[in-house]
């Protein structure tokens, strides 16, 4: 009876430590881990849509995390707070989302509602709106863009 009741401890124990830490999943194509908490600052990694982040610090909508060694903020537009559930141990059925899904929910729309849009928008050119997504620019570039400008972050940060 006794070590029934240290095991049950010792599992509590280990849901608890793994709950306390939290977890985040990026919800956007690439999410960008910078130096500093700010969006002009360095990126110093980029992390692939689905990639799973341990949360370090929180500092109002920006999180310290570490991802494959590599310290530094991302903000928390760029991902969900994974939640932890009693039903992955009791082997309750979590629901999926696909990719496509995930994106699409990002911009507002579900299948349905895009191919309704396309309905009463059959002149609307998806060959260009895919186009500007498909654009890319390197930090380099930004940067320059951003001195350039003379621009600031929101609160004068810079």
């Amino acid at each position: 009876m006794r070590f029934k009741t240290y095991l049950i401890v010792f599992g509590l124990l280990i849901i608890a430590s793994t709950a306390a830490a939290a977890t985040y999943t990026i919800i956007v194509q690439e999410g960008v881990i910078r130096q500093d908490k700010r969006f002009f600052s360095t990126a110093i990694a980029k992390v692939p849509y689905g990639q799973t982040l341990k949360e370090l610090e929180r500092q109002g909508d920006w999180l310290r995390v570490n991802y494959q060694g590599t310290q530094g903020w991302i903000h928390v537009s760029a991902v969900q707070e994974k939640k932890f559930r009693f039903t992955s141990l009791v082997g309750g059925k979590a629901q999926e989302t696909t990719r496509d899904e995930v994106a699409l929910a990002g911009k507002g729309f579900t299948p349905e509602v895009e191919k309704a849009f396309q309905g009463e928008n059959p002149k609307m050119r998806y060959d260009l709106v895919d186009q500007i997504e498909r654009y890319r620019i390197e930090d380099v570039q930004l940067e320059a863009f951003i001195q350039a400008g003379r621009l600031n972050e929101p609160g004068g940060a810079r």
